[in-house]
């Protein structure tokens, strides 16, 4: 039997509230448009609270969409304790580790299973956030920082041994429009980044040439979509996309 070709790891990563989830979102209705079969994987952790097996999924799924962090052991932890506005104010090196552990966790249950065996994956974030998330925590902090103190975190070394194929960054020029889309949006994840002054600081860092070339570098295409336009104009930008890259 012919080994199936590796899935495509596609993944979406940017500021809280810029819309990852309608960039991702339109990815999965354009596989479902291509009659694939698609698992949203973020609604089996909230209903089951565990990953699903990678054999309850091959064979019977085209393509699946993720999220980091999970919702599931650390990565729910994460979400509910360390970076909730009742945290305790933890520091970049402790979320580091955490946010880490909970992707080491992913990829080894979930996602390099499942792409082996030829299956897409659509992610939002992945350690683009710890790079520029951490990095300002650290900066605001007056501590020192290099890519590596983010990039050799056990977990996060793992991760890049196991490159993603594309890296889509949402772009928003004017960083007070976030502060309106995170109040107008239906979840609230209670975070500790969801504020205006930290937004604007990490912005710069998400589109460096920093960036840009520690993913290039590791064979990742990055690609920059502008989200500042409509949800209708992001739309189309990931139907492009699909259309050019994934077709």
């Amino acid at each position: 039997m012919k080994k199936p070709s590796r899935g495509r790891f596609v993944v979406v990563d940017g500021l809280d509230g810029i819309g990852k989830g309608v960039f991702v979102n339109t990815l999965r209705d354009e596989a479902e448009a291509r009659g694939k079969r698609v698992l949203d994987v973020v609604n089996f952790w909230q209903q089951f609270n565990d990953h699903p097996s990678p054999a309850e999924i091959i064979g019977n799924y085209d393509a699946i969409l993720t999220a980091e962090p999970t919702f599931v052991g650390v990565g729910k932890y994460i979400r509910e304790e360390l970076v909730s506005q009742k945290g305790k104010g933890y520091s970049p090196q402790i979320l580091s580790e955490a946010y880490a552990l909970d992707r080491w966790i992913l990829y080894e249950t979930l996602l390099l299973p499942v792409l082996n065996a030829g299956i897409d994956v659509y992610q939002s974030r992945t350690y683009a956030t710890g790079l520029v998330y951490q990095r300002q925590m650290m900066l605001d902090r007056g501590q020192p920082f290099r890519p590596a103190d983010i990039l050799n975190v056990p977990g996060n070394a793992f991760c890049h041994r196991h490159p993603i194929d594309f890296l889509i960054i949402p772009t928003l020029s004017d960083p007070q429009q976030l502060i309106s889309r995170l109040r107008n949006r239906e979840k609230d994840d209670n975070c500790i980044f969801e504020n205006l002054d930290f937004l604007t600081k990490v912005r710069k860092h998400y589109e460096s040439d920093e960036l840009r070339d520690i993913f290039e570098k590791n064979g990742t295409t990055v690609l920059y979509m502008d989200a500042s336009v409509s949800i209708g104009f992001s739309q189309q930008q990931m139907r492009d996309f699909y259309k050019q890259y994934l077709e």
